[in-house]
C-alpha cells in the first residue's frame, strides 16, 4: 500500500476549480495508461470498487489564483501491488501532471511518513502484525482528520455526520475487499454498540463534482471516537482500520477526492487509554 505525497509548482499563473478531484482522477489514469493500458481500462470500471484514492489540489491560492512561488501539493493511494504510484511520478525524471488542461512540474515525490505527515508506505501484513499480533496496545480513544468532504450512503440517503458504525463500517468494506484476509464482519457492530463520539469539530463543505453543477457535500474537520467496552481484540482490530484509513479513505468517493482522512495521536488525549 502506498500514501504518495506530490509537490507541485506550476508554471504560469492560473485559475482552477477549489475541488480538483475528479482532475487527479483523471491525471491518475492517463498515468497509469502510459504504462499499463489494460490495468487503466480496469480501473475505468465504474461498477468495481477502486482501489485508489486521490485528493483535490492542495495549498495557498492568492485571491483564487495559482502561484508558480507557491509549491501545491496532491496526494495518491492505492490498496494493490499492481499500481506502483512510486513509478509513476519522480522529480528526479523532470515528471509533468496536468490538471484540467493546467501543466504542473513534479518538485518532489515521496512515501516517506518522516519527510510527509500524508505519506506512507505498507503492507496489509504489517499493518496488520502492529495491532493483531498484540505488538501494541490498542488505544480506547480514536481520532481522525476528515481533511476533505466524507459522507456516507446510508438506506438510500447521504449521511454527513461520520457515525462510528459508518467509518469503521467504511473501512472495513474496503479491508475486506482487498486485504489477503478479511476481518470479521461483526466489527461493524461493535463499532455501532461500542463506540461513541466523545468530541467533534465538524464542518459541513459541498464538493462540486459534475459539470451539470452537481454537488456532494460531506464533513470536514476532527473527530474524536471513544470505546465503551474495552475488550482487547475487537480494540485491536478498531485500530487497525483507523491505521488503515490513511490508505483507504473514507466514505463515498474517494477515488474522486472525497473522505481524504488520516488518523491523528493525541498525546493528551492518548494518556487517558
Amino acid at each position: 500500500m502506498y500514501s504518495l505525497v506530490l509537490t507541485l509548482r506550476v508554471r504560469a499563473p492560473c485559475v482552477l476549480p477549489p475541488m480538483l478531484g475528479r482532475a487527479a482522477h483523471s491525471a491518475l489514469l492517463r498515468a497509469m495508461a502510459e504504462r499499463d493500458a489494460a490495468l487503466a481500462e480496469k480501473l475505468h470500471d465504474d461498477n468495481a470498487p477502486r482501489p485508489f484514492t486521490c485528493s483535490s489540489l492542495m495549498g495557498a491560492r492568492i485571491n483564487g489564483t495559482l502561484t508558480p512561488d507557491v509549491p501545491y501539493t496532491l496526494r495518491y493511494t492505492t490498496l494493490t501491488a499492481d499500481i506502483r504510484l512510486d513509478e509513476l511520478w519522480a522529480a528526479d525524471r523532470h515528471s509533468t501532471l496536468e490538471l484540467e488542461g493546467v501543466l504542473f512540474d513534479v518538485v518532489a515525490a515521496t512515501t516517506d511518513a518522516n519527510v510527509h505527515p500524508w505519506a506512507a508506505r505498507t503492507t496489509f501484513e504489517e499493518l496488520s502484525a502492529r495491532w493483531l499480533l498484540a505488538r501494541e496496545t490498542p488505544h480506547t480513544r480514536i481520532t481522525l482528520h476528515l481533511a476533505s468532504p466524507t459522507a456516507f450512503k446510508q438506506g438510500g440517503k447521504a449521511q454527513l455526520f461520520p457515525l462510528p458504525d459508518l467509518v469503521f463500517g467504511s473501512l472495513l468494506d474496503k479491508w475486506n475487499t482487498f486485504a489477503p484476509i478479511a476481518l470479521p464482519d461483526e466489527t461493524r457492530r461493535f463499532a455501532a454498540e461500542c463506540l461513541a463520539v466523545s468530541r467533534f469539530d465538524l464542518e459541513t463543505h459541498a464538493a462540486p463534482f459534475k459539470s451539470d453543477g452537481a454537488l456532494k457535500s460531506g464533513a470536514v474537520g476532527k473527530i474524536t471516537y471513544v470505546a465503551l467496552n474495552h475488550d482487547r481484540y475487537w480494540l485491536s482490530i478498531i485500530n487497525l482500520l483507523a491505521d488503515f484509513a490513511l490508505f483507504a479513505g473514507v466514505g463515498m468517493s474517494t477515488a474522486l477526492g472525497m473522505g481524504q482522512a488520516r488518523r491523528i495521536l493525541d498525546s493528551k488525549l492518548q494518556m487517558a487509554d
